[in-house]
């Protein structure tokens, strides 16, 4: 029996608030996650489950910052209950639901936009963490005037520039309404923006999430917006996505929908064309045994052509069995450094010898042709080199990322298990190298490490990426 509730896909974000100071002569832009400016990206940690306090699901985030050795740098725990940061902790808040990342402001730090969809009896809101020399540091909160009670603002993050002006915008899904997403401007556009631009849907819909890149080739990004919606009398339209097209104006027009179960999405230049491919999961098990990732390749007119890749894929280490849940988390980067993106694929449900739902995380390489199933990897906590046990219902795999923590000019894998230790949750870090992920020096986080065991936090069921 299935319980899963589909991951949100956060990748480097910007918003434009009104009255957004901006610097006079903008810095070049810091990369997504680099909150400190030191060419390391760190790692952001969403439990929107957390306790706070008697708040319970008041939620919080942990951010650890990159280091030589990976992710093995200073920490800290954010909420709203955290100096500097605008607001109140309080039960069903679901702070760190969502994560997106880009230098806002374009002053040489990135900053960390985090969804709290549960704000406010689920109105929701997302507050925007400022990167400084220190790391995160002070905090700005943004609420949408025209969301009511129940309509999740903030429920998932992305982010694309747009406009092609090196300032890129931040997308915010509003899954309760008839909007599929709201546009916020950065850069020196955000000083003048009052009220963002929107992208309407004919309905609301139960979940949401998005992805950006430039899916065909003009420079300037592009949004895949998927979803579910369980009361669409056309049960063959429940889930899908549809792809739009960033405009010089700052719009976008609307192109190809997708009727297809999606569960999560990545935009990458997976064959090196300079076009980003829209990787869509699906973990059911028709047709394949499992669970798999359809990807459909970027062109200058969109969409174009479709592949999958799975585990009966040759090549593809292992054995697809029913409600592996292959697919079920996506993330891209580069990690062997060959200039073509790769991909991380969980598969949280999948057995480790006899622990049941344990869960693995896949790497699969690009290529000119694309992602193949050549030089795979497939990872569980019962690898050699990988820390801790495969245990059951750990879920190891349920989110991944691939960051550069090191500054080798390499993706890191990093691998979330959220209901190890009783639900207290941790993750683990793979090194990428010249062929792909490296398990020797593997290490891992857990809640105690973080300081926040006992609190319900799930650690590894939310990561930037």
């Amino acid at each position: 029996m299935r319980s899963w509730v589909a991951g949100t896909l956060a990748l480097s974000a910007t918003i434009g608030l009104a009255g957004l100071a901006v610097p006079a002569e903008a810095k070049a832009a810091a990369k997504p996650y680099d909150f400190n400016g030191d060419g390391r990206r760190d790692l952001a940690i969403g439990s929107p489950g957390g306790r706070v306090g008697k708040a319970s699901g008041a939620g919080f985030v942990s951010v650890v910052y990159g280091s030589a050795s990976g992710i093995g740098g200073a920490r800290k725990v954010i909420g709203q209950n955290s100096a500097g940061v605008p607001g109140a902790a309080e039960a069903g808040d679901r702070f760190g639901s969502s994560l997106a990342s880009a230098d806002f402001n374009r002053d040489g730090y990135a900053d960390l936009a985090v969804g709290a969809p549960g704000e406010n009896a689920g109105t929701g809101s997302v507050t925007i963490l400022w990167g400084s020399r220190s790391g995160l540091a002070k905090a700005s909160v943004h609420t949408e005037a025209r969301a009511a009670k129940g309509h999740r603002f903030g429920e998932s993050l992305a982010a694309g520039d747009i406009q092609g002006d090196g300032s890129p915008e931040l997308f915010v899904t509003v899954p309760g309404t008839s909007t599929y997403t709201w546009l916020y401007f950065g850069g020196a556009r955000a000083k003048a923006m009052d009220a963002p631009a929107r992208i309407r849907s004919a309905r609301d819909v139960d979940q949401s999430w998005v992805a950006a890149g430039d899916v065909n080739g003009d420079g300037r990004g592009d949004v895949a917006y998927g979803w579910f919606d369980h009361d669409d009398p056309e049960v063959d339209h429940r889930r899908g996505f549809t792809v739009f097209y960033g405009t010089s104006g700052g719009g976008f027009t609307r192109g190809t929908t997708v009727y297809k179960a999606v569960f999560s999405l990545a935009i990458a230049d997976f064959d090196g064309d300079r076009r980003g491919d829209v990787a869509a999961g699906d973990i059911y098990d028709s047709p394949w045994v499992g669970g798999s990732v359809r990807v459909y390749r970027g062109s200058p007119f969109g969409l174009s052509g479709s592949y999958d890749i799975h585990q009966g894929t040759p090549g593809v280490p292992g054995i697809g069995r029913v409600e592996d849940d292959f697919g079920y988390a996506l993330a891209a980067g580069d990690v062997n450094g060959d200039g073509r993106a790769d991909l991380a694929v969980g598969a949280p449900k999948s057995d480790v010898g006899g622990a049941f739902d344990a869960g693995t995380a896949f790497l699969l390489l690009g290529s000119p042709s694309g992602l193949t199933g050549r030089g795979a990897q497939e990872f569980s906590q019962a690898s050699r080199g990988v820390p801790g046990t495969a245990v059951a219902h750990e879920h190891f795999g349920l989110q991944v990322s691939l960051l550069d923590h090191d500054r080798d000019g390499r993706a890191d894998l990093v691998s979330g298990a959220p209901d190890e230790d009783r639900g207290d949750g941790g993750v683990t870090f793979l090194r990428g190298g010249a062929s792909g992920l490296v398990a020797r020096g593997a290490s891992a986080l857990s809640a105690t490490t973080l300081g926040v065991r006992g609190r319900a936090a799930h650690v590894g069921g939310r990561l930037g990426r």
